[in-house]
């Protein structure tokens, strides 16, 4: 599995993710499940940057209290028909502000890039079944339609909002 951006351009990855099952631990580069970071209250200074795993049962708002001290939000998608990521993203991105990485893990397919960085993904691993240059291909023919892959956060800024 690669990272892209939002454009469906390979990016590297210095992330550590917790395996199947696990928790995850808080550190630099480290990924933990929202649990333990409601176990430890807060993320220190040294253990940033600090990256946490929101699971689909998880509501943004638990989470909120907490963005100052998180640079990266991984929403799994866990099926294919689940369209919570699409609502939980957005909601980091309007609701809450948070201006760090926030990123699609799971059964995503390249056909939802745009729709992904409309809803304020940044960042993806691509699943092993649809490699970097699917998504790349997807990007070019968004952008061919005169659509282009926007955050949102980018998109508010320029309406003045």
């Amino acid at each position: 599995m690669a990272l892209i951006n939002q454009l469906g351009n390979e990016i590297p990855d210095r992330w550590i993710y917790p395996e199947a099952g696990e928790q995850g631990s808080l550190g630099p580069y480290r990924i933990a499940s929202f649990d333990v970071l409601q176990e430890f209250g807060a993320v220190s200074i040294e253990a940033r940057p600090a990256g946490i795993l929101l699971s689909p049962e998880t509501s943004p708002d638990l989470l909120a209290p907490f963005l100052d001290q998180i640079d990266l939000v991984v929403i799994p998608f866990p099926k294919f028909r689940d369209g919570r990521g699409f609502t939980a993203a957005r909601s980091l991105r309007q609701r809450h502000g948070f201006m760090g990485d926030v990123r699609a893990i799971g059964h995503i397919l390249p056909d939802q890039l745009l729709l992904l960085a409309q809803c304020g993904f940044t960042s993806i691993v691509t699943p092993a079944e649809h490699p970097p240059a699917q998504w790349q291909q997807a990007s070019s023919a968004s952008t061919a339609e005169g659509e282009r892959p926007q955050p949102l956060l980018q998109r508010l800024v320029k309406r003045g909002n």
